[in-house]
């Protein structure tokens, strides 16, 4: 039997694997970075529920800025991201650039939700920052809608109905559950959290069903 790889199996190394392996690298360093700071006793007493925000607004932010790399530098982003080349990265790079300051200014507004009083800020200055940060994310994800092309724009449409059902499923049968008394009640944060985790979730399920995850 031959040892060597196949052209196609090259590809699948290089532009699933790798990227994968490399993501939950990223995933486990984030949420690691972040439990260190939380046991310095930078963000000391906050509850569960704030920990995982904090985590997935710290996710948002890293991979934001990834992106955002690669975007802006497209002859080295070609190497990682899902893209046929660096030229496309260059035509898209309106769109990635405002939807990655859409993604660090939501995932800035998360973690500063989560570090609401007992936390390190005071509950009126993190509510005040969180709805910024959604608000202005809102704004440059509308200029990053509008800047995409019409494959873009269906795929953002069937990704935002997806989170739509996943949510109202996982939501709503959490609340049945907790209502009847098998599960406790989400909290407050809990729901925003579950929203932008299942906005990637679905993004990834709408990416890989139209075949957009490329291997060439």
């Amino acid at each position: 039997m031959s040892d060597v790889k196949s052209p196609a199996q090259g590809k699948l190394v290089r532009k699933v694997v790798i990227p994968a392996l490399a993501g939950g690298a990223v995933g486990f360093g984030t949420a690691w970075g972040v439990g260190e700071l939380i046991d310095g006793g930078f963000a000391s007493g906050l509850t569960l529920s704030a920990e995982i925000a904090l985590v997935a607004g710290a996710l948002y932010l890293v991979m934001a800025l990834g992106v955002l790399i690669g975007a802006l530098r497209p002859g080295f982003g070609a190497r990682y991201l899902n893209v046929e080349d660096a030229d496309e990265l260059r035509e898209t790079r309106a769109m990635l650039v405002n939807s990655c300051i859409a993604m660090a200014l939501w995932g800035g507004g998360l973690a500063a939700l989560a570090l609401a009083a007992p936390g390190p800020l005071a509950a009126s200055t993190a509510l005040a920052a969180g709805l910024a940060g959604f608000a202005l994310g809102a704004v440059f994800a509308w200029r990053s809608w509008q800047a995409s092309d019409e494959l873009m724009t269906s795929v953002t449409r069937e990704a935002n109905s997806l989170t739509a059902l996943l949510a109202f499923a996982l939501l709503g049968g959490w609340g049945a559950l907790a209502h009847a008394g098998y599960l406790p009640a989400p909290a407050p944060l809990d729901l925003l959290t579950t929203f932008f985790a299942l906005g990637l979730v679905a993004t990834f399920v709408v990416v890989g069903r139209r075949g957009m995850m490329r291997l060439d």
